[in-house]
Parts: structure tokens; C-alpha cells; sequence
């Protein structure tokens, strides 16, 4: 990650409320305000305890974030400014049927991402202003008419979703393949990794070896 980068990075946690401490040889360590702390390699890897995975799975988001829309930032022609009433650094990253999203840096460095409709003439209208990176993107699919707004879910969707399926595998009454039961299980993670709930894992492992384990993203 380079400077420019880094910098936004530390932004996106200060506006979450992270504190991004740098460490000698490279990132760093973040912390929360109720105690948690994960540590970020310069590969990106992070590192935490079971208890701080809420926190892990919330600083590898941004971390991702920033490492898609930075590069693409700089890559992107300037000159929307021209067309707007900004006088702000505002550049296109994606255009798709009648679909714009765009990026606006500010004087001060913050960021901000745009989804406007554009008319038969090519103006922008209708636009609709993020912070998050990832919440533009979706929007932008479903107004560029990429993906059906029906067929995206809620994280409490999603939750209530991952919760009836795992009812569904611990019922004794429950008679499934072994095909199914892989089937359903993949399901559970593939939902794990978008709400990152706090799963019931191995704890004897901390009591085997000693000491509670470090885990990796």
C-alpha cells in the first residue's frame, strides 16, 4: 500500500472510530474504542484474537475498499469539475448503459462516491452521494440494471437466513445426504463471510495449547 493510499486507509478507520498505529516494518496495528485491536501486515493479512474477529472483519473491508477505488482513482481521466459545481477532484471509475459512478476527492482529502442517471443528452441527473465504496457499488449495479434489486439481502436478511439453515442441520428430526448437508454448510459460510456473525468455534484449542490462538485473514 503506498502513501497516498495509506493515508486514505487511516481516514476510512478514523471515520469508523479506529485508532491506526504504525509499526516499524511496515502498517501496523488498529484499535477499537471498546478494547479490540487486530494487527495488519503490509501484505495485508491481518491478525486477531477470536474475540476481536467483528473488529478484523471491519478493518479488512476497508482495507479492501481502499485498495479497489484508490488505483482506480488515479487511473480515471479528471475533468467532471468542468461539468459540475465542484471544484473538487470528481472522476468517472465506472460507465455502464445509462449508469455513472464516480469518485470526488475534496480539498481537505475526504472522498466521496457518486451514482447519477444520465438523460439522452449525457447529463447527469437523479445523483445519489456515499461515503462507502461498497454501498455506491450496489447502488450503481441496480441503476445501471447489472443485477434486480430483489435479488440482493440484507445483512439481517441474510442472518435470519443463516440461523433457520443451522436450526435446520442441529434438528434431530432433520434427515438430509451428506451431498445436501455440504450444500447447506457452504451456504452458512458464504453468508459467514459477508456478516461475519460470532460463531461458536473450537475452544478447547486455546485450553490444548496454553495460550489463546492467533487467527488470519
Amino acid at each position: 500500500m503506498n502513501k497516498d493510499d495509506l493515508k486514505e486507509f487511516v481516514r476510512r478507520l478514523d471515520g469508523e472510530g479506529l485508532i491506526f498505529r504504525p509499526a516499524l516494518d511496515g502498517m501496523g496495528t488498529v484499535s477499537g474504542e471498546n478494547g479490540m485491536d487486530v494487527s495488519i501486515e503490509e501484505d495485508g493479512a491481518i491478525l486477531y484474537k477470536h474475540e476481536n474477529k467483528p473488529l478484523a472483519m471491519k478493518v479488512m473491508d476497508l482495507y479492501n475498499q481502499v485498495q479497489e477505488y484508490m488505483p482506480a482513482f488515479r487511473k480515471a481521466p479528471q475533468g467532471i469539475a468542468a461539468h459540475t459545481n465542484w471544484l473538487n477532484d470528481t472522476r468517472t471509475l465506472l460507465l455502464f448503459s445509462n449508469c455513472e459512478l464516480a469518485a470526488n476527492r475534496f480539498s481537505d482529502g475526504n472522498m466521496e462516491f457518486i451514482t447519477w442517471k444520465l438523460d439522452r443528452n449525457g447529463a447527469r441527473e437523479a445523483g445519489h452521494y456515499y461515503s462507502n465504496f461498497t454501498d455506491a457499488k450496489q447502488d450503481f449495479a441496480i441503476r445501471a440494471e447489472l443485477i434486480g434489486r430483489d435479488m440482493l439481502f440484507s445483512e439481517k436478511e441474510l442472518t435470519v437466513i443463516r440461523s433457520h439453515l443451522s436450526d435446520y442441520l442441529a434438528s434431530e428430526d432433520t434427515l438430509i445426504s451428506g451431498r445436501q448437508e455440504d450444500a447447506i454448510k457452504e451456504v452458512i459460510s458464504k453468508i459467514d463471510n459477508i456478516i461475519a456473525p460470532e460463531i461458536q468455534e473450537n475452544a478447547e484449542k486455546a485450553d490444548e495449547l496454553g495460550y489463546e490462538p492467533e487467527y488470519e485473514l
